[in-house]
């Protein structure tokens, strides 16, 4: 087994939005960003098995769960419903030559679950609507 695993606590992760920037790993419990390609199906006439065309990429639904905060005003106004941003999403934080993404994406707002007897989520879906990039961090910055 390589030595290069880390985990999942190392996240860094950030929504810019026009009225400026928020992290928002502090206080997460789960994110989930699963991109994924649509197909064409171009089986016909003789062919036994199904021959599939690449066509476009779908970002799809970007979940985030996060303890709330009892001052957290100014992270549920920044994540509010139709608030469009960009995620800057670290899976391995922000050390230099890991990976980094920019992901532009609508917020679908902040939703809460509230157990009686456990601590208060508040969590946001983002619904991507254009191509991610990918690039890496040095210095504390993506270039």
């Amino acid at each position: 087994m390589a030595d290069n695993e880390f985990a999942g606590s190392a996240m860094y992760l950030a929504w810019l939005y026009s009225g400026g920037t928020v992290e928002l790993q502090s206080d997460f419990r789960q994110f989930d960003w699963s991109p994924t390609l649509n197909f064409i199906d171009a089986t016909a006439g003789a062919d036994t098995y199904e021959r599939l065309l690449p066509s476009f990429g779908t970002g799809g639904d970007i979940t985030l769960n996060m303890v709330a905060q009892t001052d957290g005003t100014t992270l549920a106004d920044a994540l509010a419903r139709q608030t469009q941003g960009t995620l800057l999403y670290g899976p391995a934080g922000t050390i230099d030559n890991r990976i980094a993404y920019r992901i532009p994406a609508y917020s679908q707002g902040p939703q809460w679950a509230q157990p009686f007897n456990d601590v208060v989520e508040m969590n946001v879906s983002f619904r991507q609507y254009a191509v991610e990039s990918k690039s890496h961090w040095s210095g504390g910055t993506i270039v």
